[in-house]
Order: C-alpha cells, then sequence, then structure tokens
C-alpha cells in the first residue's frame, strides 16, 4: 500500500515552492501552515493552479491565505443567518405539530407516512434526548416521563427534524409550509439544503467554491420571472438564505443590514490576483442588483 510521507512544515512550504508558489516570508507560512493544515492550505489553493502539481505564475502564498480568510467571514456571517432560520423552523415545526397531533404527536407513527422511517429517525430523536444534560430536559423526564415536541426540538439535530418534516403526510406539510408562503415539497427540498450548508458552516467547511447538486431553483418559489441563476454555485444558496428570512420578524434578524454586510464582504473580495471569486461563486455581473434580492 503506498501512503505518502510525513512533512515537516518546512519541507511543506518547499513542496509548495516546488510547484510554483511564492513565499514571501518562509516563516511565517510555516506558522500558518502549523496552525491551519497542509491539506486544508491546499484545498483553497485549487482555485489558483494550472494543474494539480503546478500554481498559476506569480500566485503566493498569501494570495491563497487571503481566500482562507475571507471564506472564514462569509461563514461566520452566513451562520448568523442560518441560525435564525434554524431556529424560526425548530418552533415552526413544534408549534404546528403540536397543535395538529398534540405534544407528543412526533413519537406516534401513525402521524408520519413511513413507519419504518418513522422509527429510524424517532431512535436517533430518543438518543439525542437522552443524551442531553439540560436540566428542563431531565425534569421533563423524570416528572412526567416525556418529553413535549417544543422540548424535543430544542435538544435534538436540526437534520433530525428536518427529515420529521419530510416524513410527514403530505396534506399536513403545508401548515408549517405556508409560514415560508411556499409548496411544502419545495420547503422540504430547501431546508434540507439549508441543513447540509448549516454542518459545513459549524464544521468549518470550505465553502465559497464548494459545488452543490439536485438544488430547486428559485423560480419554484415564485411564478414570477426571476433572472435564471445557477443553482450549483454559492450565490444561489446566499439568495435562498436571504429569501427564508423574509418572514423572520425584522426585531430578531435584520436581513437589510446582513444583505448589506454580505455585499461588503463580496465586494472586498471581487478581485483577487490570479482568481476569478466571482466566477467561481456562481455571481453574474448584476448580481448586487435588486432584482436578485426580492
Amino acid at each position: 500500500m503506498h501512503v505518502k510521507p510525513y512533512l515537516t512544515f518546512e519541507q511543506q512550504v518547499n513542496l509548495l515552492q516546488t510547484r510554483g508558489l511564492v513565499v514571501d516570508d518562509i516563516r511565517l507560512a510555516q506558522d500558518i501552515l502549523a496552525s491551519i493544515n497542509y491539506c486544508r492550505f491546499t484545498g483553497y489553493a485549487l482555485a489558483f493552479m494550472e494543474t494539480p502539481e503546478r500554481f498559476k505564475a506569480g500566485v503566493t502564498f498569501d494570495h491563497v491565505f487571503q481566500v482562507i480568510r475571507f471564506d472564514e467571514k462569509l461563514r461566520d456571517l452566513l451562520a448568523i443567518a442560518l441560525e435564525c432560520i434554524e431556529i424560526d423552523f425548530r418552533t415552526t415545526f413544534a408549534y404546528q405539530h403540536s397543535m395538529r397531533y398534540n405534544v407528543l404527536g412526533y413519537t406516534d407513527s401513525r402521524n408520519f407516512c413511513d413507519p419504518q422511517k418513522h422509527s429510524s429517525v424517532l431512535e436517533k430523536v430518543e438518543q439525542e434526548i437522552a443524551n442531553s444534560k439540560e436540566k428542563y430536559i431531565q425534569h421533563l423526564r423524570l416528572e412526567y416521563g416525556n418529553v413535549p415536541v417544543w422540548a424535543m426540538v430544542e435538544v435534538v439535530s436540526f437534520g433530525s427534524i428536518v427529515r420529521m418534516f419530510r416524513s410527514m403526510p403530505k396534506g399536513d406539510q403545508p401548515h408549517i409550509a405556508r409560514r415560508y408562503a411556499m409548496k411544502s415539497d419545495i420547503l422540504g427540498s430547501y431546508i434540507q439544503h439549508i441543513s447540509v450548508v448549516r454542518n459545513m458552516c459549524a464544521h468549518h467547511s470550505r465553502l465559497w467554491d464548494k459545488i452543490f447538486y439536485g438544488v430547486r431553483p428559485l423560480n419554484h418559489w415564485r411564478k414570477a420571472n426571476l433572472p435564471v441563476v445557477d443553482t450549483q454555485h454559492l450565490f444561489h444558496t446566499l439568495l435562498l438564505v436571504y429569501r427564508l428570512t423574509q418572514h423572520i420578524p425584522a426585531v430578531y434578524f435584520d436581513r437589510t443590514a446582513w444583505r448589506y454586510d454580505l455585499i461588503a464582504l463580496l465586494k472586498e473580495f471581487q478581485k483577487l490576483p490570479n482568481c476569478n471569486t466571482f466566477e467561481i461563486m456562481g455571481i453574474p455581473a448584476n448580481g448586487f442588483e435588486d432584482v436578485w434580492w426580492e
């Protein structure tokens, strides 16, 4: 079995130099690699390479590091909006589900389309509840022997909530989907995508050049003739996040301020040497005009 050899930080910098990367401060480069991991650095470096083994002429270590810092800021800003969407969806699910089925309805397979899938999801939910150290969860289990849905949604993973929503009968999902002014199958698709992006942000994954598959176009949301945008690139996801926040009260989330902060960040990193950041993220030339952000 062939295994790549261990490299010291000095050797890592030297390898990057042999591949054409300009390193102005070798000591600083070593310190950065000691903190962020060579594999992570080379992932961001892909956008600056002619081939897997050769950088474009003139690319510096700092060019790659700038994109890494940009992606950090982008994840942090996106996470603010995703948190609001997630909390809003958890709240809406708990409210509508308990009103329709009662506060323990999530434990009854008869309230879901596929009893086998529900059993699998419920098993994970019950394990997450059992692992919770929240005092109110422990109190509910001790005092009542159960955990109502409004408490359950606070301690289980967002993925579990999404799976429960998508497992509800088609006739019941619209009670939740109306909150977001869309059809339930569209919400199910979008909220599943939001869950994926949320996890990427939570685990500090590289985001800016991510290619997504199977995401519905935004035109499916409304009947209006919206501009066409590539669903595989990050710009589409940013628009989706912004539009989902339109139903969150401004007192809790200022979506206009968030949009301005996002656009300011994107403009700041619009022109990096040897790297077309807007093309990589799928941002059109007029991407900041209101027509995209309605």
